[in-house]
């Protein structure tokens, strides 16, 4: 199973910011990148062929190990976002997934950031990867971008 691999496949998913995801200051609150990382990953999988319902269904689930954002400009309610989501790194047990929340006009950096999951099991307990599970997420993930609010 490779390692790292430079460059995979790109995902963007398209997001309209609700009011209901910014604070009283007017600004998307912090945790909804969390919740965008978490959208663009499921969309990525889907878009590879793989939605998580059919991992779920065989057995087993990515569960996040690290997780990290920065942070770098503010977005507001009405703004477009797209979160582009890439494959960062497969190894025998982990999955690291790479973000970007951009604006899709500009292509200014809003957010960055990355996730990393160990596979488990059905009882919780890590285990390898699926080879099967492997060569989806190693192939080509295909589709225009998606937009959550459409």
């Amino acid at each position: 199973m490779p390692m790292d691999k430079t460059e995979y496949a790109a995902f963007p998913l398209d997001i309209t910011v609700r009011f209901a995801e910014t604070d009283q200051m007017g600004v998307v609150h912090h945790s909804e990148y969390v919740v965008w990382f978490e959208a663009g990953r499921v969309a990525w999988m889907a878009a590879a062929g793989m939605p998580y319902t059919e991992i779920a269904g065989a057995g087993y689930n990515f569960a996040v190990t690290d997780l990290q954002c920065r942070y770098r400009n503010a977005i507001r309610f009405g703004d477009a976002v797209q979160v582009i989501t890439r494959l960062g790194s497969l190894r025998s047990r982990q999955v690291e997934f790479v973000y970007e929340i951009r604006n899709p006009h500009t292509g200014d950096i809003y957010a960055d950031g990355h996730t990393r999951h160990i596979c488990v099991d059905g009882d919780g307990r890590m285990t390898r990867v699926p080879d099967w599970i492997a060569q989806r997420l190693l192939g080509k993930v295909e589709g225009e971008a998606y937009s959550e609010n459409a």
